[in-house]
């Protein structure tokens, strides 16, 4: 593997560090200590500067508190300076240390995250034969368990420039362990596993295989292979990483429990929210149902729930938690015309039978089939989309709806009538 030099002068910039010190403060303009900082903001990057250029820089000491949502956690914070210089770090690092990820690691990487896992599994699970069944392992106390020592090893596998090197064990050696809370941790912690990523994929030839931090699901057709799997996993990261397995591993039926994962339960049919994200909506929703709030406010205040549940099949929870109308409720019969010969788009076959959310729609739309379409825009499993239709039950019914009663639940179902090919689609 080739290694880059030269990289110390480009962290050291003076520019590097002032777009270094822009992204420290996003989101955190009115803290204490970046308030501190901006008090003279030149005068702090010229310190900086010369501390980093003549090798005199030394992390801060940390300031240590517990958190305990969603769970017990201990967070080593550093001062707003010492933040400045990770970001100026990793400016410079973040697409070295991101092109030797495999593809499957998420945690922390621009451009990734929680819902392109969701998009990958989901799309793998098709193949129903080759993922019957999941291998569920995490690592115990893994941010504290990393050793220096390896992690150190791990950098100079891809960088060789002294200076930066020198840098890097200063911050790494200022704190038992990966501190979590600083920003360069979570870049570390994925580096420390990089090599155990490609290991699985290239020497063990794993096809269905994601990590999330420290949380990793395998995916197989063989509940044999998968112990097999585990046995050798357990050997890796005991001897080459000096890490331990929690107990709780699991292989089971993927169809029997689901996969509890990135805060979702995927199944081979259907994806559900998490059973303590589900709660906790709940317990938010009837706490602001006590409270006098306009529809806003109220949407505002679970907005972060909504968005969960958007990329699941939560559409009955949103429906209950929102209080949102079904499309039985305006008492509209949809199927007074059964002569009518419906023109539509193929989407819409793509999604009889199914729950959506109508979110709006407008008429008199032309397309190649003609003139006066519709166009609906749905919300279905958790993406937004649109169709044309023809149909004249859903025109007619959409027509009697006000415009204040959306977006609302329905089922697209499909009619045939005649001993042609006629039919028709409506709402239900």
């Amino acid at each position: 593997m080739k290694r880059i030099g030269n990289l110390y002068d480009k962290v050291c910039s003076i520019d590097n560090l002032r777009l270094a010190y822009q992204k420290a403060r996003q989101g955190k303009s009115r803290q204490y200590g970046v308030r501190l900082f901006e008090k003279d903001v030149e005068g702090n990057i010229d310190e900086l500067h010369a501390e980093l250029t003549n090798g005199t820089y030394r992390t801060s000491e940390y300031s240590v508190f517990t958190i305990y949502e969603p769970k017990e956690r201990v967070i080593s914070r550093l001062p707003f300076r010492d933040r400045v210089v990770h970001h100026a770090i990793m400016n410079i690092l973040e697409p070295v240390w991101t092109s030797i990820f495999i593809r499957n690691t998420y945690s922390c990487i621009r451009g990734r995250g929680i819902h392109d896992v969701l998009r990958h599994l989901k799309r793998d699970l098709k193949d129903v034969e080759n993922t019957r069944y999941c291998l569920k392992i995490d690592i115990r106390k893994f941010y504290p368990s990393i050793d220096h020592d390896i992690l150190k090893q791990i950098i100079r596998r891809k960088i060789k420039d002294a200076g930066l090197l020198q840098l890097l064990d200063g911050i790494i050696d200022s704190a038992p362990g990966v501190p979590i809370g600083n920003y360069l941790s979570q870049f570390f912690a994925n580096l420390y596993l990089t090599y155990f990523d490609h290991y699985l994929k290239e020497d063990r030839r794993v096809r269905y295989y994601y990590r999330y931090a420290d949380d990793m699901v395998i995916l197989a057709g063989s509940k044999e292979y998968l112990h097999g799997l585990l046995v050798e996993i357990n050997d890796y990261l005991v001897t080459r990483l000096d890490l331990q397995l929690k107990g709780n591993y699991q292989v089971f039926p993927v169809d029997d429990r689901g996969i509890d994962f990135v805060g979702y339960k995927f199944y081979h049919t259907h994806i559900l929210m998490r059973k303590s994200i589900k709660k906790r909506l709940c317990r938010k929703a009837a706490r602001l149902n006590k409270r006098n709030l306009t529809e806003k406010e109220y949407r505002m205040h679970i907005a972060p729930w909504i968005g969960w549940a958007k990329h699941c099949n939560s559409l009955h929870l949103l429906k209950t938690v929102l209080e949102m109308k079904h499309f039985s409720d305006f008492g509209i019969n949809t199927l007074n015309d059964k002569t009518v010969f419906a023109v539509t788009k193929i989407s819409v076959t793509d999604i009889v039978n199914c729950e959506i959310e109508v979110l709006d729609y407008e008429s008199g739309v032309r397309t190649e089939h003609g003139e006066n379409r519709y166009v609906v825009k749905i919300r279905h499993e958790g993406r937004e989309c649109k169709f044309f239709t023809n149909a004249a039950p859903i025109k007619e019914a959409l027509d009697k709806i006000d415009k204040k009663d959306f977006p609302f639940s329905a089922v697209i179902k499909q009619q045939k009538f005649g001993s042609g090919s006629g039919k028709t689609f409506y709402f239900t």
